[in-house]
């Protein structure tokens, strides 16, 4: 699985499912969304699963009127995504 460097500590580096997860819940820093958008335009795998991963994000939110899913919901859908996605 590809790795992106970590900006603030370049001895670390992260797998792209963990940086994905970071930019998806805000954890990312505004540097490391700007590497994973570099990233993406060259990784086809990671630009879809992006596209998947806020095209679900923003549906649970609709859904849920904005109060966000329920923790075990999330867990069972990322459980699902991860078991069809290679990347």
């Amino acid at each position: 699985m590809p790795t992106l460097p970590d900006s603030s500590d370049p001895s670390k580096s992260f797998n792209c499912r963990e940086m994905l997860q970071k930019i998806l819940d805000g954890e990312a820093t505004t540097e490391q969304q700007q590497q994973f958008k570099i990233h993406m335009a060259e990784c086809m795998p990671c630009y879809k699963g992006y596209e998947l991963e806020m095209a679900i994000k923003m549906l649970l939110q609709k859904k849920c009127n904005g109060n966000g899913a329920p923790p075990d919901l999330i867990e069972k859908i990322k459980n699902q995504i991860s078991q069809i996605t290679p990347h």
